[in-house]
């Protein structure tokens, strides 16, 4: 008889080293964000200690280079190709010194945070997890903020709102068609939320053009008047495509999407408060105080409209009688691919 043979030796199975080398890749790649930060951060704060020049220029590339990584992960785009090409041009903004590349540069920048900042979150069905989501996506907005600013390039900030936020929106737009099964997924509910967002978009920008070119001096300037004196009261003012339209729509998408792949759409729109808050430092000497508490005032504001809206929602078309809510509330989640994964 052959001696019997000895038992295999136990091996960790792929994917436990898997998820370890994963698991320190992101842990990796998070300190590389925190330092790439504090660099950019450099432009506004003046270090203890004497550091390299372009310290912050340097921190932008790298925080340029994460975010368009991230976002073309999400989105399932090329992601080494979109990192290469950020990366490149990052160099080539800094060490070249062209104006019209490192403004666009800038551009680049606020819409990578952008999108990410709201592709990077993850549906929410209670109040905390909502709060939660949407504190993230500010933050990433926030660092797309900081690195846009480090890049010190000139632009002209109405122009640069303007591009960035019809970009990001159509960006995300386009994602959500992808993850909403096309326009026809929209149904009549959906599709009333699309058109009643995009009549506020329309509307408030075209009264803003008639009013600056038909509206009567007296009338023009008194509004100036109001709108300086609320400034100097309350220390900042909102803007208010954010206020009205951004914040709130991502806290309903948000919410949505938890049940329904169509609160994508919604998101979509939220693409406009992110956008906001990316392009919020990026004119050379803004008044970053001014700055940062108008985007507070927008993003507290924003969350409690669209926290009573999506509650206002839920009570309308939810069902009803406390029994039923209950057993809406036990129902399983729309299912989502987690944050470090691509969503199509």
């Amino acid at each position: 008889m052959s001696a019997p043979s000895p038992p295999p030796i136990p091996t960790p199975t792929p994917g436990v080293l898997s998820r370890l080398f994963t698991s320190v890749g992101w842990l990796l790649l998070g300190g590389v964000t925190v330092l790439a930060v504090a660099a950019a951060l450099t432009t506004f704060v003046e270090p203890p200690v004497t550091l390299p020049p372009r310290t912050a220029q340097a921190g932008a590339v790298a925080i340029t280079t994460i975010l368009t990584a991230l976002a073309a992960l999400r989105v399932g785009g090329r992601i080494v190709t979109s990192t290469v090409f950020a990366a490149t041009a990052g160099v080539a903004s800094v060490l070249g010194g062209w104006p019209w590349l490192e403004s666009g540069m800038v551009a680049f920048t606020c819409f990578a945070a952008a999108v990410l900042a709201v592709s990077g979150t993850r549906p929410a069905h209670r109040p905390g997890a909502l709060v939660r989501e949407y504190a993230i996506a500010i933050t990433v907005a926030s660092v797309g903020a900081v690195a846009a600013a480090a890049y010190q390039a000139p632009v002209r900030p109405t122009m640069l709102t303007n591009i960035v936020s019809l970009l990001a929106m159509l960006a995300m737009l386009w994602l959500a068609r992808r993850i909403g099964g096309g326009v026809s997924g929209l149904g009549k509910r959906g599709g009333a939320t699309i058109v009643a967002a995009v009549a506020v978009i329309v509307v408030g920008l075209a009264y803003s053009e008639a009013l600056r070119a038909w509206g009567s001096p007296g009338l023009v300037d008194g509004l100036a008047a109001a709108r300086s004196t609320a400034e100097d009261r309350l220390g900042a003012l909102p803007p208010t495509l954010e206020l009205l339209v951004g914040f709130p729509a991502l806290v309903w998408g948000l919410a949505t999407r938890s049940q329904l792949r169509q609160g994508w759409w919604l998101c979509g729109f939220g693409a406009l408060g992110t956008a906001g808050i990316a392009t919020s430092l990026a004119e050379p000497g803004v008044d970053v105080g001014v700055a940062v508490l108008g985007t507070v005032y927008s993003a507290v504001l924003g969350l409690m409209i669209g926290f009573a809206i999506w509650r206002l929602d839920m009570l309308l078309t939810g069902p009803r009688g406390r029994r039923a809510r209950r057993a809406e509330r036990t129902k399983p989640l729309r299912p989502e691919p987690s944050r470090t994964r691509p969503l199509v």
